[in-house]
């Protein structure tokens, strides 16, 4: 269950060794700076959001959160965070100073983000003044969107809406040195999250003795593997799995069998011909098919063949016998080796990411809810054009007017990876509209319980919950189209 409740707030009601894992989405403080404080720990010199929709916390807060995160978790348990590169610093300095071990992080690498900038070429002539009244061309928004004078973005405004707006020339000296120049916290179009993965340090020591010791019945611990498995990339076909498994097989550790009990991801060292994955070894990158595709574009796509290249290498790095080996010609491009994670055809959609996505899709599941109104705060404070502010707040843009969804693809395959075939009990500390919590229901995590601070995303998490709970996915967390079949007619023979 989801409770209104404050994240910290939650925490502290919790029994002691109570979860496996904590999952939260926290707000990314986008428009904040971090310092150290003269007591020595971090903390926000200014803690501000660029859409204005949180309250942001400190630095104390974060402290105590943490703590309540390691007390909370079993013995190996792992706290989950999405983040930006910015924040990282912030978050790890108290996860450590709590317990808690840095452990590899995942990425999520996505194409549809827009760059938060000013202009300093415009802003100097304002500052000056100065008005452009050269123009050189016309800009025109596509359907559904909008270019806000002055804020440097496109936004969405209803369905219907389009606008066009004068391209000028800069004014004085000073703004045409300056033209083309932009600046902010974060003037580049971010493309990358970072899921920071902190692990509370294992009770025995080791992974393989707090598995043992959870087996015969120590409940404050439990088994903290990785199902490598089920998080298995596809292979995109026929012939990439045969060059995939001929390139792979012991080609960088030798083909003789090991004297101890170490592997090396997929190299058993044992029986050369027992390699046979069901997918490519899951690595720590997750991207959505925009990124694949521009990944592709870069590296190239090679179609590959059924020709066998024949190795006649004597020996490998470490000297061992080498025998010819023959290896299949590689085919595809380099994005055939990430998880591709996208919204859902129905999924709630970032607005601001994805400004097209339609009213049907954003509103799955919300149909009873009354509709409700974006924030134009942010863009007041910029100095937005008022008669675009005023027709965008006279629009009703339906019922789930949450700004920063992640796609429910994306945490399925993630939590997928930390998933035992064991009980688990899963938080999620910083629920949102539940997007996360219906990836990890999906994923197994049936045993959950966290928290919202904001009501009304409560309410519109619990209907979105109730639509895809029964919706069948996929083994890669994409929704099973479930075909209708078609009903013959009725035909009665009447004999003559």
């Amino acid at each position: 269950m989801i409770y209104h409740k404050d994240s910290l707030e939650f925490l502290k009601e919790q029994k002691n060794h109570i979860f496996d894992i904590n999952y939260s989405d926290p707000p990314y403080a986008l428009g904040s700076e971090i310092y150290i404080r003269p007591d020595g720990k971090l903390d926000y010199k200014k803690a501000t959001d660029f859409m204005n929709k949180w309250k942001m916390p400190t630095g104390e807060y974060w402290e105590e959160w943490f703590e309540e995160s390691f007390r909370t978790l079993k013995h190996g348990g792992y706290c989950i965070m999405f983040g930006i590169d910015r924040q990282l610093p912030l978050f790890q300095y108290y996860a450590i100073k709590a317990g808690f071990q840095v452990r590899q992080s995942l990425y999520w690498y996505f194409i549809s983000s827009f760059p938060k900038v000013s202009d300093l070429s415009k802003n100097l002539d304002k500052n000056a003044k100065a008005i452009r009244t050269e123009v050189i061309g016309k800009g025109k928004a596509g359907k559904g969107m909008n270019k806000v004078k002055g804020f440097g973005m496109n936004t969405a405004l209803s369905d219907d809406y389009t606008k066009e707006w004068d391209i000028t020339l800069p004014q004085t000296e000073l703004a045409k040195k300056y033209d083309g120049y932009k600046y902010s916290i974060a003037p580049l179009k971010q493309t990358c999250e970072t899921i920071m993965i902190f692990q509370k340090p294992y009770k025995t020591g080791s992974c393989l003795h707090d598995t043992l010791a959870y087996e015969n019945g120590d409940e404050t611990c439990a088994c903290f593997a990785l199902n490598i498995n089920a998080s298995r990339v596809d292979f995109i076909s026929s012939n990439d799995e045969k060059e995939s498994k001929t390139k792979n097989q012991h080609k960088d550790f030798g083909t003789q069998p090991m004297l101890n009990n170490n592997v090396y991801g997929d190299f058993s060292m044992i029986e050369k011909n027992n390699y046979n994955p069901s997918g490519r070894y899951p690595s720590q990158t997750f991207c959505d098919t925009d990124v694949a595709a521009k990944l592709d574009e870069q590296s190239g796509i090679s179609k590959g063949s059924d020709a066998i290249r024949v190795r006649t290498k004597t020996s490998d790095s470490f000297g061992m016998p080498n025998n010819a080996t023959p290896e299949y010609d590689d085919v595809g491009g380099c994005s055939k080796i990430l998880h591709k994670c996208d919204y859902q055809k129905e999924e709630v959609d970032l607005y601001f990411y994805a400004p097209k996505v339609s009213k049907s899709e954003r509103n799955a599941g919300c149909e009873e809810l009354d509709d409700q109104h974006f924030s134009m705060r942010p863009f007041a404070e910029q100095g937005a054009d008022k008669s675009v502010m005023k027709n965008r707040l006279n629009s009703k843009e339906g019922k789930n007017n949450h700004p920063t969804l992640k796609p429910i693809s994306l945490s399925f395959r993630i939590l997928t990876l930390f998933k035992t075939p064991n009980p688990q009990k899963i938080a999620y500390t910083f629920a949102g509209v539940q997007s996360e919590v219906i990836g990890g229901f999906k994923a197994g995590f049936t045993d959950f319980s966290g928290c919202e601070l904001n009501a009304e995303y409560v309410d519109i998490g619990n209907v979105r919950f109730e639509h895809w709970k029964d919706k069948p996915f996929d083994n890669s967390g994409k929704l099973l189209t479930v075909k209708k079949e078609k009903k013959k007619p009725n035909v009665q023979l009447k004999l003559l």
